[in-house]
Parts: C-alpha cells; structure tokens; sequence
C-alpha cells in the first residue's frame, strides 16, 4: 500500500469505528432506558467483564499484533497456500484452547450455583456468566478472521461487524425485551443471549471472503509448526503488556474511589469524549499500519516503514493537535451539551469539564502510541514495546500518587497524559535507534506549525464561545 492508500483506508475504517459508536450510544441508552442501575444491570456489567478480559487477552490486541507479522512474512516469503495452512492450524489451536477455557469456566459456574449458599445478585451474575462465556470463542475467533482480512489489505468487513453486534443487541433491547414480563430477569437474560449471537454473527460474517480467498478451516493443527510456537511466544509477551494496562486502569479506579463519591464517574465521562476522536482516526490508522509495516519488515524495506511513518504521523498530527485544543478550549460547553441533563447535575459536568481538560493534551500522545508501537510489532519485537509500557505504568502510578492530593481526579487524567509523553518519546528514541530516522526534525517544524494553528483556532473558539454566553446564547 502506497502512503495515500493507508490514509485512505484508516479513513473508511474511521467512518465504521463512528458508526459503531453511534449505535453503541443507541443501546446503551437502551439498557439504560429499560435497566437504569438496577442489580440487574449491575449483574450483567460484571459478567460481561470476564469475557471481555478474555477477549482483549486472547482477542483483538495481543492475537492480532503476534499474528500479523508472522502470517504477512508467511505470505510474502512462501505464498498463499502455505500461508493458509499455518492459518488453518493456529485456527485449530486457539478453537480448542478457547474451547477449552470456556468449557471449564461454564462448569466451574455451575457448579457453584449448584453447591454453594449464594445471594440471589452472585446467582445472577453466574448464570449470566454461564451464557456469555462462549462468546469468547465467537468474538476471539472473529478477531482472528478480521486480522486474516487486514493482513490481505480487506479492511472494510472487519471494521464493520462491531456494528453488528451492536444492532443486534439494539434488537433485542427494543424489539425482544418488551416482550417480556418487567419483573424477574428474562430481560437481562435476553440481552445476555443476544450477546452470543452478535459474537457468532461477527465471526461468520467474515468466513465468506476468507474462504474465496482460500482459507481452509481444519479440525487438526500441526503442532511442530515452528510459526506457532512464535505467535504464541509474541502473543505471551503482548499479554503482558495488556496486563501491565489493565492493573493500571484498576488502580486509577481504585485511587478515584478513594479520593471520593462521584469521581470515578467524572474520569469516565470524560474517557468517552477522549475515546472518539481516538477510535475514528487513531485506532483505525493503526489497524492499517500493522500489516503495511508488516509487509515492510518481511521486504527488508525500513526505507519504506520510515517514510509511511513519516506521512502518517504527519496526517494524525494535522487532525489530533485541532482536536485537542478544541476539547481544551470547549470542555465545559461540551461536556453540558453531552452529558448535562436528568441526573448529571451542573456540578457533575464542571468536574468532568476538568477532567478533559487534563486529557486533552493526551489526546496526540495517545494517538502517537497507536501509531509508534506496530513499527516494533511489524517487526516481530514485542519486548521493547512491553518493557516500555510496564516501566512508563509504573512512571504512571507515581505519579497518580503524587497528583491525586492537590488535583484530585484531573490529577489520575494528567498523569496518564504525562506517562504516556513519556511513552512516546522513549519508543520514537527506539525506533531511532533501531529502524532509522522518518525526518524528525521536519516532523517537529509541521508539529510546531500545526500547533500554532491550533491554539489560534482554540482562543478564537473559547472567545466566540464567551461573547455567545455574555450575549445570552443559547438562553
């Protein structure tokens, strides 16, 4: 793929991550509509961890960044048809491993239910649990096929089946749900079902074009396939990674708890605003450049990897450094027109508004990390990336500590915000180091300009936004 093509795809695959989360908001207002913070709800949420943990384990992270560079070297250096008999095997081995674990995870509920003295809520969240356990398979399997699909430069069919799900949980919610008696918990039960279902869909919607393709699934794996021992070696180092991540994002939980009532709600709300423009472009660019860099890596072509590195960081540049000083300059109106009704009071909204002001420079910094880090994953090196990313999540938690006192809650978003600097200007000196200079000091000029350009645009939008208010708008 040339550098307009990448852009190009990152754009089509930004347009669905948009769609998804539109109807993602349609079903979330859905459940809250018909489940509001009832221990119902609050019993699905919990299940529904366990799976979605297994999910970004053994799902689209960690399986996608290993898998990736090996199946595109595969390709490049040996053809399709060998290509599809290590995807065929690696198939075989994560079904049955998958299988495995959810086999055991649904037994071990069962048995629970059945033995032991629980309170109505654990039931529920058992038999909850008990029901969704499969879609780790359906959805770990999916994100298997999407990284086949991205490897052979499809984008458009893996970037929208997260829609599916999401309208077939609508479906449920709108047309099953009312169905149902309101009181005892065949809603919530329903919902869990249409959990399993958007997960099968999501896989099988995906087999066709791999199939035409000529993937071939098997029930048998080669297990002295020297590739699948390196996947799962690369994979385990991911999970690492992804682990180190996850203990972070609990322990800034826990910090926000600790620091008082309505906190972790604030950090919330405002991770929602940080996370669209990051999905819609960021995400999506990155999904593009792994295989791009991967088939790079396979050529010998740092030349290439550099120069697309270059561009791309450029493009992310040109949209994130506006979308940040928007969002600083803008919080508060936007924060109220989001959120700023029923229960989320003014006082909500001002304490969240802080919260994204904190965030919004981390806005370029995370979006920096989604496009650095696949230059060491294309090239089949997850240790640096890992190693890194643990020594910068403990840079995090030090400073959570010593922020949460005088800043409170905006104090855990500026921290994260100034690890992840520190992540980023640490991997951007390894790549240095190791692949090559993509023009650094050209980089830092456009940063410069497109910067400056930012905060013209922020201080005119923050004035207008004041002369609007002294004016009496929108009142």
């Amino acid at each position: 793929m040339d550098k307009q093509a990448i852009i190009r795809s990152a754009g089509l695959v930004g347009a669905f991550v948009l769609l998804s989360r539109v109807f993602g908001l349609v079903r979330d207002m859905a459940m809250a509509a018909l489940f509001g913070s009832s221990p119902a709800m609050v019993a699905f949420v919990v299940a529904f961890t366990i799976p979605n943990l297994f999910r970004g384990l053994f799902g689209e992270g960690a399986l996608s960044s290993a898998f990736v560079p090996v199946f595109t070297e595969t390709l490049q250096t040996r053809g399709r048809p060998e290509a599809w008999r290590f995807a065929a095997s690696l198939a075989a081995f994560l079904a049955a491993g998958l299988a495995a674990l959810v086999g055991g995870g649904i037994l071990l509920a069962g048995l629970a239910r059945g033995l032991l003295p629980l309170s109505p809520r654990i039931g529920l969240i058992l038999e909850l649990l008990q029901i969704m356990l499969p879609y780790t398979l359906f959805i770990c399997l999916a994100a298997f096929f999407s990284a086949m699909l991205n490897s052979l430069r499809r984008f458009v069919l893996p970037a929208a089946t997260p829609v599916a799900m999401n309208l077939i949980m609508i479906a449920a919610l709108l047309a099953v749900c009312p169905l149902l008696p309101a009181d005892g918990n065949g809603r919530i039960l329903a919902v869990a079902w249409s959990v399993i279902a958007a997960g099968a869909v999501q896989g099988v919607m995906q087999l066709p074009p791999l199939l035409r393709a000529g993937f071939r699934p098997r029930l048998s794996a080669d297990w002295h396939d020297p590739r699948l021992r390196r996947v799962w070696a690369l994979m385990g180092a991911a999970i690492i990674g992804v682990g180190g991540t996850q203990v972070q994002v609990l322990l800034g939980r826990g910090m926000a708890v600790w620091i008082g009532a309505g906190s972790a709600s604030y950090l919330y709300y405002a991770e929602r605003l940080i996370y669209l423009p990051l999905g819609i472009f960021a995400t999506a660019l990155g999904t593009i450049l792994l295989p791009a860099f991967s088939v790079f890596a396979a050529r010998e072509r740092p030349d290439l990897m550099l120069d697309t590195l270059a561009h791309s960081l450029r493009q992310l540049l040109f949209i994130m450094l506006p979308a940040a000083a928007g969002l600083l300059a803008l919080a508060a109106p936007i924060v109220g027109l989001v959120y700023e009704r029923g229960d989320f009071t003014a006082l909500a909204a001002a304490q969240t508004a802080r919260v994204v002001q904190c965030y919004a420079p981390g806005l370029v910094l995370f979006s920096l990390l989604k496009v650095l880090v696949p230059v060491f994953y294309a090239r089949q090196d997850m240790a640096t990336p890992v190693r890194i990313g643990l020594a910068c999540t403990g840079l995090n938690v030090l400073l959570m500590l010593a922020l949460m006192g005088p800043l409170k809650h905006a104090g855990l978003a500026l921290a994260s915000v100034l690890a992840a600097g520190a992540q980023a200007a640490i991997l951007a000196l390894a790549i240095h180091r190791r692949v090559g200079s993509p023009g650094w000091p050209r980089l830092l000029a456009a940063a410069a300009r497109m910067a400056l350009a930012a905060l013209i645009m922020a201080l005119a939008a923050h004035g207008l936004f004041a002369w609007a208010q002294l004016a009496g708008w929108p009142d």
